[in-house]
């Protein structure tokens, strides 16, 4: 899936497979995928009228089967008229949402599947279990004697919710054994896989995969994204010539926009966390994360679209992670400013002190009256979800408040009264910084991390990613 490409075959609607023209799919990771035919799938007229197709199938001239889902009719070329000469075919183009390779359906009712298996960006190192034993023999290296070791590591399952089970399974290639051997080539890869209990459509089982990917956000403190992504299904089988059946392997490709060949991979003590440095709590927090996905997802979305982004900074970057702050308070504390049965006999105790004339008014001041402001919640994250390493880089909790509540005013009505008390430039930037950690903070905390590893971490990464936040050299 990292690499792009152009396929040539024949394609055709299931409802018509003698009705075949020639194209070419082509796959542009940071894009999408397009399909150009050279001719119409439905009609044999000069310029084809706009239909989008749920199903389009090929054959490549490799022979691979292929089905292409959601496909929206994007142009349409006529062919060029020449007086007295045969005319050309128009050309058709469509884009495409989800490309299979390997199966055909009727169809989108049978894209159902009930296991994934994906490389993500840095998963390998991340899980850090290799199965190579290379102990150096210094006796040995002065005679030029190398000996490599390598035992496939066990699979590590652990349990998802009721419905999913997870696994990080290892695979290597076999070296391969030659006449006259000259290389030695083995590489080790770590796969998620996800099975589920029941059959899934295709965006139901991504999301398992998608809301792992924004897990590894947390320990990376950077953007990841899947490599390969293949799908199995107990309905998609195929039989041999000795009557065997087995599985179908289905490559799925779609578009990825925060894909970057340039990213190279993170090592263990770059990163806020590890497998192995949680390994003993890993299957309490893997629950936690995806029991709490979709309550928290929208404070987890606008935290990890500044690692989509590349990081890059705008009042925007700031306002969300200022709404996620807001949101996630919202989500997992259940209080108000004052109690609600005591809040419910105030409302009514001035109701009768006051004309009924103001009664509307005042009812629609207590609709919102009672509701934590930015103010309260930001006192409440910044006490409940602090460490030794998060007070360094927040000294003054009462000014990092203050900062965001009128930065936050300024930057969404931009009032002139509140223009004085805004952050700008680069203090914006570091204020928008000193959130940001703040909520992966709380967010992992929420999850199950304790306080003490937290710090522990975050210590171990402070010269190499918070350098900017704070002056570590008077650290003692």
């Amino acid at each position: 899936m990292t690499e792009d490409f152009k396929i040539i075959g024949e394609w055709f609607l299931p409802s018509n497979p003698e009705k075949r023209v020639h194209g070419t799919l082509e796959f542009i990771r940071e894009e999408g995928i397009t399909l150009e035919v050279y001719g119409s799938l439905t009609s044999d007229m000069f310029l084809p009228e706009f239909n989008d197709q749920e199903i389009i199938l090929g054959l490549t001239s490799k022979s691979k089967q292929i089905t292409l889902y959601g496909c929206n009719m994007t142009k349409s070329g006529s062919a060029t008229l020449v007086q007295g000469r045969e005319s050309g075919k128009s050309s058709v183009t469509y884009s495409i949402l989800y490309a299979l390779e390997g199966l055909y359906v009727n169809e989108p009712s049978e894209l159902l599947f009930d296991k994934v298996s994906c490389e993500i960006f840095n998963l390998d190192e991340w899980v850090g279990i290799s199965g190579f034993d290379m102990k150096p023999d210094f006796e040995k290296i002065k005679n030029h004697e190398i000996s490599v070791n390598y035992k496939l590591p066990e699979p590590i399952e652990f349990k998802i919710d009721n419905e999913a089970n997870g696994r990080f399974n290892f695979t290597a290639n076999h070296p391969g054994d030659f006449r006259y051997q000259k290389t030695v080539n083995v590489t080790q890869k770590v796969l998620l896989q996800v099975e589920t209990k029941t059959e899934k459509k295709i965006d139901d089982l991504l999301s398992y995969i998608f809301s792992f990917q924004n897990f590894l956000i947390l320990a990376f403190y950077r953007s990841t994204y899947p490599l390969k992504i293949k799908l199995f299904g107990e309905k998609h089988k195929e039989t041999f010539r000795d009557g065997e059946t087995n599985r179908k392997t289905i490559e799925l490709f779609f578009s990825s926009s925060n894909f970057n060949k340039a990213n190279k991979a993170k090592l263990d003590f770059d990163m806020l966390f590890t497998y192995r440095g949680i390994q003993d709590k890993f299957p309490e927090i893997i629950q936690n994360w995806y029991a709490k996905y979709e309550l928290l997802e929208p404070a987890f979305n606008l935290v990890f679209e500044q690692f989509y982004n590349g990081n890059r900074f705008n009042e925007n970057t700031f306002l969300n992670l200022a709404q996620s702050a807001e949101t996630f308070h919202a989500r997992t504390h259940n209080h108000t400013k004052i109690p609600r049965e005591e809040y419910k006999n105030m409302k009514e105790e001035i109701l009768k002190l006051t004309p009924s004339k103001y009664h509307k008014w005042l009812k629609d001041q207590f609709n919102f009256g009672n509701n934590l402001n930015l103010h309260l919640r930001l006192e409440e994250l910044t006490d409940k979800y602090n460490n030794d390493i998060l007070d360094k880089i927040i000294p003054n909790k009462d000014v990092f408040v203050k900062q965001v509540k009128h930065s936050r005013n300024y930057y969404t009505h931009y009032s002139a009264s509140s223009r004085k008390n805004a952050l700008k430039g680069g203090e914006l930037f570091y204020l928008s910084e000193r959130l940001k950690i703040l909520l992966v903070c709380a967010f992992l905390i929420e999850i199950g991390f304790d306080k003490d590893l937290i710090t522990r971490n975050l210590d171990n990464v402070k010269w190499r990613l918070f350098n900017h936040l704070a002056n570590w050299r008077d650290d003692k």
